[in-house]
């Protein structure tokens, strides 16, 4: 399981992870002489029973948002970082505000430094950071008092997150690999690296992959997944894979890109999503407003238009059409950010519910229907309700590759929904059996 840190700068995220992990996740020249974090950093912690915990550490100073997006939006659980001297401050607010459109509920709140105050004040903040929380996603995270200079507190917090792990490694992993790349570089002796979250799959040793901007072919020639060379790297994991192939050299892999297994690859520039608005941002109209967009690693600009009869209004949720100034992956249910155009600030945040959205008729009331079908996170129950609202069938394939489902979970959604198929492979309609 990764964990990703969260919090205002200079509230101890970096000392934290160090007191848990022994490592220390500042590893930029930069970093080290400014006694801040810039980009993102990693350590592991591995746990007794065999399994690795891992913790992205994120920026918290309010330049380095985009960076902080890039490790937060593809994980699992996070870890909310309030010092007990200064209390909640602004980006821990607006880093708070990020995980609950995420809707990321699992994690923990770590109230450090409470070594430098009496307790007394760890009681006021305690509450202060209670009353925060309670009205958002991570409304039932417990909150540890930690000391990373004395160590009072730590152990039990990292228990708590190992508890996490077990769970979540009791989760299934379905669908096709995808790894969201953060990190690319070259090492001496063996080539060009990257690094990402596992959004899903997994990956083995000799694996043939696809680069997403490009469509290059490449092979996993290595993997460290959790701090150690393995043979196969899995959902939910932090890895690190050396690829290899025929026209690497010609091929620009960027921070935001995407590896994938072929049945998986595809850009796309125009993408329907269920949005949640803050409630102190104005409305989401239907006109259009400049956006930057953050899915995986990405930072793209585009425009958000409200789908609904109306705007979406502060605080409200709806479908919006978001149209990107260029190409990128993505598929169902991927988390996205939206902060405003000069990037100064986050104003809202959901799951991208159709990929592969029409050009035409985004507002018509069959269009709302559809997207409210889509949305069904069961399969084949979201398979059953479109065959009830599509005479003409529905595009099963495209169906199929929008929620990434490999061949068990094709079949799988098949059987659920009672759906017959009709037409060559790649182009397949479903229809009702009833």
């Amino acid at each position: 399981m990764i964990v990703a840190t969260a919090g205002h700068i200079d509230h101890g995220k970096t000392a934290l992870v160090k007191a848990m992990t022994g490592v220390d996740a500042d590893r930029l020249p930069e970093e080290k002489k400014r006694g801040l974090s810039i980009d993102l950093g990693y350590a592991f912690l591995p746990l007794e029973d065999g399994q690795t915990l891992g913790f992205v550490e994120v920026p918290g100073h309010e330049r380095f948002i985009r960076n902080m997006l890039a490790g937060v939006i593809g994980v699992d659980c996070a870890l909310l970082v309030v010092a007990a001297d200064d209390g909640p401050m602004p980006q821990t607010i607006e880093h708070l505000a990020i995980l609950d459109l995420l809707g990321i509920t699992r994690g923990a709140v770590a109230l450090t430094k409470i070594d430098c105050v009496s307790q007394s004040r760890v009681a006021e903040v305690n509450q202060k950071i209670a009353t925060m929380v309670s009205q958002t996603s991570l409304k039932d995270a417990v909150i540890f008092p930690v000391s990373a200079l004395t160590g009072e507190g730590v152990p039990a917090l990292a228990d708590h997150l190992a508890a996490s792990a077990r769970e979540i490694a009791c989760a299934a992993s379905g669908g096709y690999f995808r790894l969201a790349i953060d990190r690319v570089f070259t090492l001496k002796g063996a080539g060009q690296i990257v690094t990402g979250t596992v959004h899903s799959g997994q990956v083995r040793v000799g694996d043939r992959l696809v680069h997403s901007q490009s469509g290059a072919v490449v092979r996993a020639r290595g993997i460290h997944a959790q701090n150690r060379e393995v043979s196969q790297a899995d959902r939910g994991e932090r890895c690190a894979l050396n690829i290899t192939g025929a026209g690497l050299k010609r091929v620009q892999i960027r921070r935001g890109d995407w590896l994938l297994a072929s049945a998986s690859a595809g850009l796309v520039s125009r993408l329907d999503a269920r949005l949640r608005l803050l409630s102190d941002e104005t409305p989401i109209s239907r006109r259009g407003v400049p956006v930057h967009v953050h899915l995986g690693a990405a930072d793209v600009p585009g425009r958000i238009a409200s789908i609904q009869q109306r705007s979406i209004a502060p605080g409200g949720s709806g479908f919006a059409r978001l149209t990107l100034e260029r190409p990128i992956h993505a598929l169902w249910g991927d988390r996205l950010i939206l902060r405003d155009q000069s990037a100064r600030r986050t104003i809202a945040g959901g799951q991208v519910i159709d990929p592969f959205a029409p050009a035409r008729g985004r507002a018509k009331a069959e269009r709302l229907d559809l997207l409210a079908a889509m949305e069904v996170i069961d399969r084949g129950d979201a398979l059953r309700r479109l065959l009830e609202m599509s005479p003409a069938g529905v595009l099963f394939d495209e169906f199929a590759r929008a929620r990434n489902l490999d061949a068990a979970e094709t079949t799988s959604a098949l059987g659920d929904s009672r759906a017959r198929l009709a037409g060559d492979e790649g182009e397949r309609r479903a229809f009702s059996s009833s």
